[in-house]
């Protein structure tokens, strides 16, 4: 209990508290041959994770994907029963199995099991969650055993929602504001005016004939598309060390910052790398869109350096932590480029000054908003690629 209150509490993950909780437990004469937290979360992908230790092994960690409450086997696992309100599950599993049992005690009888224990963990919010502790010992748990694991109970519940409350926080933050930026939101730049000025590849994408295809498409026709082109490009720039700024409708800002340990011609040959997969996988989705029936999707991209102010901006009471400066504008004007030169990508004249791959020059433009034509080349690869097939 004191492990609980104070070192526990502070663990960065339910693993580690796991695991050090069934060794102390084991270590006090506790039969445990088998513990299992399901933890359901708050996450785009995941319905759940659940970690799971045994004696002499390391705790290990599933997540399971959403849909998982609609497959046959957790509509019967004894997970869904807690979940649902059921106060407690204390099954000896030496006796005979009936037809009403969950069908896992078939499984853990044969593994050797002789009781299964399981227990809600019920969160602030009313979520809940589940606990299970097995063991193999004859006879199952004696009583001063389920005695000392009822009366942890309470303080498991608030240690696992302290852990699981701080990691939900990390990921709805990288989830909806991006990786570093969540990091830095949790580090304390929260003031506006936090920030800084930094120098950074800027590459802004967005959808061709978007404003054709709003108009065109049924709502959830649209959503798909859209859903499609933005897990092409926001998995090729995660893929390449990218941070995926924002969404502005159907356009994605995202930045490659350039410091002592990523200098910039490695930067440009990063972004590079992610336009080339980006079109790589757009033609792929385009071939199965076409025959399943569906609408295909292009896009045009623009890659730039320069300096950005990147921190937080707005109200007293709804900020945002974002990158704004000259630099983004002329990437942002130079994007709006690409369906004229029929190409998925340009570069600006400072991005080919430090990049060190093949480029095609298409000569200089006027852009809105700058004074001069603006010196504009294409990724040579790219350069012959003139749709998206």
């Amino acid at each position: 209990m004191d492990w609980l209150t104070s070192e526990a509490r502070r663990l960065a993950s339910p693993a580690p508290l796991l695991e050090g909780l069934c060794e102390r437990l084991f270590a006090l004469g506790v039969p445990l041959s088998r513990v299992s937290i399901v933890l359901f979360t708050l996450h785009p992908l995941l319905h759940a994770k659940s970690f799971r230790w045994r004696p002499g092994q390391h705790g290990t960690t599933e997540v399971h994907p959403h849909g998982l409450q609609h497959l046959p086997a957790f509509s019967r696992s004894p997970f869904k029963a807690l979940q649902e309100g059921l106060p407690i599950i204390d099954r000896r599993l030496e006796t005979p199995l009936g037809e009403d049992d969950f069908p896992m005690f078939a499984e853990l009888r044969a593994e050797g099991l002789t009781e299964y224990l399981a227990l809600p963990v019920c969160f602030s919010d009313g979520s809940r969650h589940a606990v299970s502790w097995s063991t193999s010992a004859p006879g199952g748990f004696t009583d001063a055993h389920r005695v000392m694991l009822q009366a942890l109970h309470p303080l498991l519940e608030l240690v696992l929602e302290v852990i699981a409350r701080r990691d939900m926080t990390g990921v709805l933050l990288d989830t909806y504001l991006g990786r570093d930026t969540g990091r830095r939101i949790l580090q304390g730049q929260i003031r506006r005016g936090d920030g800084e000025t930094t120098s950074a590849v800027i590459c802004l994408s967005d959808l061709r004939s978007f404003t054709a295809l709003s108009d065109a498409l049924p709502r959830d026709a649209l959503l798909e598309l859209l859903n499609a082109y933005f897990e092409t490009m926001v998995s090729a720039f995660h893929s390449h060390g990218a941070e995926v700024l924002k969404f502005m409708g159907d356009a994605v800002l995202a930045i490659y910052r350039i410091d002592e340990k990523s200098p910039v011609e490695e930067r440009c040959e990063a972004a590079a790398r992610t336009i080339h997969q980006a079109v790589a996988v757009c033609a792929r989705d385009n071939a199965n869109r076409r025959r399943e029936g569906l609408t295909p999707y292009e896009f045009g991209a623009s890659l730039h350096v320069g300096d950005v102010m990147y921190g937080n901006i707005g109200a007293s009471d709804r900020l945002d932590f974002t990158v704004i400066g000259p630099a983004v504008n002329l990437a942002s004007r130079i994007a709006g480029l690409c369906a004229g030169h029929n190409v998925p990508v340009l570069l600006s004249e400072s991005f080919v000054a430090h990049y060190r791959g093949g480029v095609k020059d298409l000569g200089h433009h006027p852009v809105k908003g700058v004074p001069h034509p603006v010196h504009i080349y294409t990724l040579e690869s790219e350069s012959s690629a003139r749709t998206f097939a």
